[in-house]
Formats: structure tokens, sequence, C-alpha cells
């Protein structure tokens, strides 16, 4: 009875988890959504100047005007040759950015010099802008290209934005998640793990509750760390529903009841398989199709496994359905322990799972978790003689044109886990 016990409650906080990590996912998304697409606005700025170098102070106007229009969120647009201020707009209310020499203030001199090292991007914040309030700032180098080849750093532009909306868009209020969980954000000036906390409560990264994902934002990464209100966590409801279960279980009939109650409580769970505590099919599409967009977006590397256990009915026909159902419990563990906290782990169907893995593409790093998956799963019953003995076949799915939609990138991925499969078996009967 114990066992069993412990077996619902794992069950549970398993389930739990997944949505926690859903929760993450959704907020993270959401925060890339508004940072790149504000900030990427930015870069119209470069190409304002390299098409016409003597441009008037009206013209830049227009065009920074342009950019408050269509994202209020922008404070102030500025561009700085030779990394001096030379222009800020709006000029109202901004009128000690002028002048300012990045090189020569402490704050910001570093992230310049590393501008003009790398020439590409740089996220700086948030900080306290020299005019006043919170802002986080992203700056481009502007760099003409001379016809030999050779190039002449001419500045940058900056882009100020106010991040109170942006974060309040996600869900992050100034006493935590609106749906009243902890959260978290470090890495200022997109440097991740290594960056200051800016936000939330700095304890929870170091809290084994919580999870953790990455934020990829203009030229660097924050992380994000979600963890379960307090008070309501998974261990914490289910010990007390576990003391009245155990109480009502001295009675006859009473853990027939404690049966029935434990799984329609988990079944009711719509987001999550409970069998393993993964995403369930449903979670996998909502979460799933966030991700695909971002990695439309932005253009960043998606790719997509299915993974079908092979011949899992000699598993079923030799320890029975229990024994079936926990090899899966086992299975999902493994491959959760592969994988990262920002990847989307689901099971889909009876020995199929599926896993979503952003900024992953083929190569190397692709090459190594597909081994480590495989290997991962013969070691849940790394003893057992055939036909016992498990085994994998993955199907992989690379996010691309010829995959405008999750569905396509599903459907890739279905097909290429059959070819792999049918190629197995024809190998196994020659």
């Amino acid at each position: 009875m114990q066992y069993f016990v412990w077996l619902e409650q794992d069950r549970r906080v398993q389930a739990e988890r997944a949505i926690l990590q859903a929760e993450a996912a959704t907020v993270r998304a959401r925060l890339e959504s508004e940072l790149n697409s504000t900030l990427s606005l930015s870069l119209g700025l470069s190409g304002f100047v390299l098409a016409d170098p003597n441009f008037s102070k009206a013209a830049f106007e227009q065009v920074a005007a342009s950019l408050l229009r269509l994202q209020p969120a922008i404070r102030s647009v500025a561009l700085a040759p030779d990394n001096v201020i030379r222009l800020v707009y709006p000029r109202a209310g901004n009128e000690k950015a002028l002048g300012l020499r990045y090189l020569d203030t402490p704050t910001q001199r570093e992230a310049v010099l590393r501008l003009m090292r790398e020439q590409r991007p740089v996220i700086a914040g948030p900080i306290e802008l020299v005019q006043g309030g919170i802002g986080i700032v992203n700056r481009i180098p502007i760099v003409f290209a001379k016809p030999q080849g050779d190039t002449r750093y001419w500045g940058l532009a900056s882009v100020a934005i106010n991040p109170v909306p942006i974060f309040e868009h996600a869900g992050l209020g100034a006493n935590g998640l609106h749906s009243g969980m902890p959260f978290a954000l470090r890495g200022k000036d997109g440097l991740g793990a290594r960056g200051e906390v800016f936000l939330g409560q700095a304890a929870l990264f170091n809290d084994p509750a919580a999870v953790v994902m990455d934020v990829v934002i203009p030229g660097g990464t924050w992380q994000l760390a979600l963890r379960p209100s307090p008070g309501k966590s998974a261990a914490t409801e289910w010990g007390w529903v576990m003391q009245v279960t155990l109480a009502a279980a001295l009675f006859a009939g009473g853990l027939t009841a404690y049966s029935l109650a434990a799984h329609q409580r988990i079944r009711a769970m719509a987001l999550s398989d409970s069998l393993t505590g993964l995403a369930n099919r449903r979670q996998f599409h909502a979460a799933g199709e966030e991700l695909f967009a971002l990695a439309k977006r932005t253009r960043r590397p998606l790719t997509l496994l299915n993974l079908d256990i092979d011949d899992f009915k000699a598993v079923n026909d030799t320890f029975g359905h229990a024994g079936g159902d926990a090899v899966l419990v086992q299975v999902a563990q493994a491959l959760k322990a592969c994988c990262r906290e920002s990847d989307l782990v689901a099971r889909v169907g009876g020995d199929e799972f599926l896993l979503l893995l952003p900024d992953t593409a083929p190569g190397a790093m692709l090459e190594a978790l597909l081994q480590r998956l495989r290997q991962a799963i013969c070691n849940v019953l790394p003893d057992m003689p055939p036909p016992a003995r498990l085994g994998v076949s993955i199907g992989v799915a690379v996010c691309s044109q010829n995959t405008p939609t999750l569905s396509a990138l599903m459907r890739q991925a279905d097909e290429t886990m059959y070819r792999v499969k049918t190629a197995a078996g024809t190998a196994e009967t020659t």
C-alpha cells in the first residue's frame, strides 16, 4: 500500500512539474517575442545611416518618430557617431543624453567595447538611463564596407525601451507571476547565468523546486526561474490528500476509493499525461506552436524528435501491462534526464514520445543527444534478454521552408521514424 501511495504521489508531482514547465515556456515565449520584435526595430536605424551618411536632422526625426509609433514601449532613439550621442528623439526629457561619450562612461563602456569588438548588436540592461528611469538598451554597430573589403566603424545606433509593459505582457508583475507563482529574471546585459538578477526573487535560482529556462534576446540570453506558489506545491497538497486517504484506507474498501479518487484527480489535469507526468498531446500542441512560431520569427533552429520504442508489445507480454506502464515511466524519466529544461518532452501515444528542441540544429551536438537517448532507453532494462530488451527508433525533423507549420514538422518526424523502424526491421530479417 505504501508503494502505491508513493507512486500516485510521484505521478502528481511529475504532472505539476510539467504544468510548471509549460507555464515557464509560455512566459519565455512572450518575453522573447516582445523583446525581439521591439529591439529588432533598431536595425532600421543602421540601414538609414548606411543608405545616406549625410542625412539631415529632420530625416532622422522622421524615422525615429515612425519607430515610436510602431512600438510605444520605445522611450528614445539615438545616433552616436564615434560613440558620442549627437542625435536623440524625442529631445524633450532626453536632453541629458546628448553629448554622452560612451567610452568615458564606466557603466556603459564595456558594453560598447564589446559591440565594437564583435560588430553585432549588444543589449544592455536593465540599466539606469542617463536621462532618468530604467531602460533596456539595444545598440547596433554601424559599419561601412569599402570596395576593397575593408570596413570603417561609423558609430552606433541605440534604442531604449521601457521594460515594464513588456514584463507585464509576459505575465511578470511586481508581486510575482499573474498566476501567483514566484519568479526571477537574471542575465543583465544579456550575460545569461553569469549576469545579475534584475527582477523577482534571486533565491529561486538556488531552489531545486524551480524551473529555469533560457530567454533568447538580441546578442545574448536571460534566464527565467519559476516555481509553484508557496504552500501550493504538489508535495504539500498531495501530502494532505494522502493523510486523509490513508485514514480512509483503514476501513473496508478504503483503498479502492483512494485509487479511484487519485486517478480521477490525475486524469483531470488536461495538460499532462496521467502515467508519466510528461506533457500530453494537447499541451505539446499548445506549447509547441509558440516555440515553432518563435523559431520562424527569429530564424533560430528548431528540431523535433519522434521516438517509438521498438517491439514494445514484447515488453507487455513479458511483464504484463502493469510492468509495461512501469517501463514507460522509467523511459519518460530517462528522456527528461537527457534533455534541457527548455526542451518540450511529451508522450503522445502508447509508446510514442515527441521531443521539441529549441536552438538545436543538425550536427555534433544533436548526434550526441541522439546517442544519449538511445543509451538511456537501453539502460531502462539493461540486463534483460530478448525480447524484453529495449530499443528505440528515432525520427528527426528540422524546421525549414519545407515545414511551414508545426503539423508539417510532426508529419516529417513521423515519416522519418517509420523509415528508420522499417529499415531496422528489414535488417533483422535478412
